[in-house]
């Protein structure tokens, strides 16, 4: 199966809307959203989220562009990417505009919880201070580390990188979305002395 990388800024069409700054009630705990780790009972019933000033696109889109990491959809593809029974959390929000002012209520934070080892490090280009990794600049993926992958995940060395199964692309496609640019990431098998195997 193909596996696809979710751009979560997707600065193509000025026309759409960009969020701003996280609202201050969430914003120190942001890299729990960004990163796969359940906010849950922190994250406040009554969050609102204002465009971004810096851009001035005020038409609202499937998928929305911001600059946090985070995994920003219309209700119909929350409803399409909850069904697929993966673990998550999906988070309301009040969407304001520019003025702040009401937008929408129908727009969610999706937090996909956990995150999968599945890339082949040797194929992949990676940029490492020692045991950390600084930056993921080319992801390949390893597919004998694909078995049972759930649609929708996090990669173990980019957690705030959003990766989907062909088949959940295919139902995110089938509903007309706007604003969906997706990535298809290359698969390569480990060679054995990579991986530590012995023949």
């Amino acid at each position: 199966m193909n596996y696809f990388i979710l751009n979560l800024a997707p600065l193509v069409d000025m026309s759409y809307c960009t969020m701003g700054d996280l609202p201050d009630s969430i914003r120190g705990k942001s890299y729990k959203i960004a990163r796969g780790i359940a906010i849950g009972a922190d994250y406040p019933s009554n969050t609102a989220w204002q465009m971004s000033d810096e851009y001035g696109g005020i038409k609202l889109p499937s998928l929305v562009c911001n600059t946090s990491s985070i995994l920003v959809v219309e209700r119909k593809l929350k409803d399409i990417i909850e069904a697929t029974g993966v673990s998550m959390e999906c988070l309301p929000f009040v969407m304001l505009n520019h003025k702040g002012r009401e937008a929408s209520r129908d727009y969610f934070i999706i937090n996909p919880l956990g995150n999968r080892d599945c890339l082949n490090l040797e194929a992949s280009k990676i940029l490492w201070e020692g045991d950390e990794v600084v930056k993921l600049e080319k992801a390949v993926l390893d597919p004998d580390k694909l078995q049972d992958t759930p649609a929708i995940f996090r990669l173990k060395h980019d957690r705030e990188q959003i990766v989907i199964s062909h088949q959940l692309a295919d139902a995110l496609k089938a509903v007309n979305p706007t604003n969906i640019y997706l990535f298809s990431l290359p698969q390569v098998p480990t060679t054995k002395s990579a991986s530590g195997s012995s023949a």
